[in-house]
């Protein structure tokens, strides 16, 4: 007997019930046989059956050779999500209904990392804000909502450039784009709609520096750090500007300066990026050569492994001194060196794990350390940003050496203030430190 299955998306529900009706010695078997106990499979009438059928079934339509054109019924639907197309005749469902949209929005647009992204302009723009005094909310809250519209456009803009890319990979191959639940057209209006007014937000509530940084990140991730992944396995530094950015555009939004606060996120936020996407680079490596990326990471015990670990240990290095210099610049009170201190030291043990595994030429080791230093960094830099939120001060001049001493001292001096007269202090303070 048969072994009989249907292919789920062909055809719509008509062609997933349809039934073999067709006399079996009309049928003729193809020419080329399945490797021994790998049974080939054939579509008939959007039906599948494998090779163990009796051979008196022919004409039976290998399930490879059936993508390769549209049937009679309405065109050929995805059955093999391993084989490369164009993002002229893309493996489809089909186009989602209006009613999905915001869902294939939100994927298109790579919804949870921009999220991710967001977070830190808002921990930028709260860091910013003088202790004690009133947060201009408002600003804050517009501020991120036109970050994550920017974060979104530059995301599917970069899907948009990599379709045949991701259908290459397993981890990327049921994106929008790629399934064809939004058509190219549809995916770049949608997406240069969206950068523009994610970019008119921030000009409006913040102030063009703002804008003009959102604008800077999209045109770097579309422009150069998306065709880098390509041609050189540099391009995770130049992808880490991108990531920098987010948090100054924070502090820029309540200042309207990019001071020394700004530089020492923008720091931190380029370093952390290191020992977070070359953990998932060593992963992912496969899937990345079947998407013709090209990463540092090689195999365990491999020379370019070793570069990559030994760069992600370097990278928490330079977080603890961007974390020790924080305090004596005035941004965050004391408590927060020793606070980051802890982290950094377990984020630099993880590294350290994953380089050792990874000169011990032991790829099950090496994958265990990489996923704890990549899951590692996805509850550190939450973490981090919050203990400078907590411990956030304000930089006005110092007679002591301790700006965060003045800074208690100012807010206790301070008059009470509502919210729009709090952010106008809020740009004194800050212009202040800046002539500091």
């Amino acid at each position: 007997m048969a072994s009989w299955s249907t292919i789920r998306g062909l055809g719509g529900c008509g062609g997933m019930r349809a039934v073999l009706r067709r006399p079996a010695a009309a049928l003729v078997a193809p020419a080329h046989r399945p490797a021994a106990g790998f049974p080939q499979l054939y579509v008939v009438h959007r039906r599948v059956f494998s090779s163990e059928t009796p051979a008196s079934i022919s004409k039976a339509i290998p399930i490879t050779d059936m993508q390769k054109g549209a049937d009679a019924a309405g065109g050929s639907r995805e059955a093999d999500q391993g084989k490369e197309h164009s993002r002229e005749n893309p493996r489809s469902f089909g186009e989602a209904s209006v009613s999905e949209w915001p869902v294939v929005y939100f994927e298109l647009g790579k919804g949870k990392l921009s999220l991710l992204v967001t977070m830190t302009t808002t921990a930028g723009a709260l860091v910013a804000c003088p202790v004690g005094l009133a947060i201009p909310w408002s600003t804050v809250a517009l501020a991120s909502m036109g970050t994550v519209m920017a974060a979104m456009s530059a995301s599917a803009f970069n899907q948009i450039m990599e379709v045949t890319n991701d259908s290459r990979m397993a981890r990327t191959a049921r994106r929008p784009l790629v399934t064809g639940k939004i058509s190219h057209q549809h995916a770049m209006f949608v997406t240069s709609a969206t950068g523009v007014a994610g970019v008119a937000v921030l000009a409006v509530s913040a102030n063009p520096l703002t804008a003009a940084l959102a604008a800077a990140n999209i045109g770097i991730y579309t422009c150069i750090y998306t065709p880098m992944k390509q041609r050189s396995i540099w391009n995770t530094w130049a992808g880490a500007v991108v990531g920098a950015i987010p948090p100054m555009m924070g502090w820029a939004a309540v200042t309207g300066d990019l001071s020394a606060g700004a530089w020492l996120l923008g720091g931190l936020l380029y370093s952390w990026q290191m020992p977070h996407f070359l953990s998932l680079a060593y992963m992912m490596r496969k899937d990345y050569k079947d998407g013709g990326y090209l990463m540092m990471p090689g195999e365990a015990g491999s020379a370019g492994l070793t570069r990559a670990s030994a760069a992600a240990m370097r990278h928490c290095l330079y977080l603890e001194a961007g974390c020790l210099a924080a305090p004596m610049l005035g941004l965050v009170s004391p408590f927060f060196a020793a606070e980051a201190t802890v982290l950094n030291a377990l984020f630099l043990y993880l590294a350290w794990q994953f380089h050792q595994a990874g000169g011990s030429g032991n790829a099950g080791k090496t994958n265990t350390a990489a996923r704890r230093l990549f899951l590692g960094s996805l509850l550190y830099l939450p973490a981090l940003l919050g203990c400078m939120v907590l411990h956030r001060a304000v930089v006005v001049k110092s007679e002591h050496g301790c700006p965060f001493l003045d800074a208690h001292k100012m807010v206790a001096e301070a008059p009470p203030a509502d919210a729009e007269k709090g952010r106008e202090e809020t740009g004194v303070v800050a212009a202040a430190g800046v002539e500091n």
